[in-house]
């Protein structure tokens, strides 16, 4: 699900666009400092069962937290995020996606060095896939 998740956000042009690449899992790169960036957690992975067993669904929970130096730009990141994901229902790079939805949205920031922040907005997107 992982790779195909963020292989469904590089192949929108506005998200890309916006971002480039610079769409990883777990961490922002130190070395690569270009913003707006986005950065994926997966929070939650609950596999789904039946009476007969393992459906081969699961639901999971990714933060996506979106970096810019602007709030602006960050919020912009975030938009085109969710204009990707939202409602989305088909396969990608091999994985069914039953349904992802957005759960949660939050906005902050923090000081990287004296008088220079960076900004996030956080999206927390619901998602049903198979294995």
């Amino acid at each position: 699900m992982e790779e195909a998740l963020v292989t469904l956000l590089l192949a929108d042009g506005t998200l890309s666009g916006l971002v480039g690449t610079r769409i990883n899992w777990g961490v922002r790169p130190q070395a690569n400092s270009t913003l707006p960036a986005i950065v994926l957690n997966r929070i939650t992975g609950v596999r789904d069962y039946s009476l007969d067993g393992p459906t081969n669904l699961i639901s999971s929970t990714v933060q996506c937290d979106c970096y810019g130096q602007s709030y602006g730009s960050a919020k912009q990141a975030a938009r085109a995020l969710m204009g990707v994901v939202n409602g989305y229902d088909q396969t990608a790079s091999g994985v069914q996606f039953q349904r992802i939805s957005i759960e949660s949205e939050r906005d902050t920031n923090e000081t990287e060095s004296p008088g220079r922040y960076l900004f996030r907005c956080s999206i927390d997107i619901a998602i049903w896939h198979d294995e």
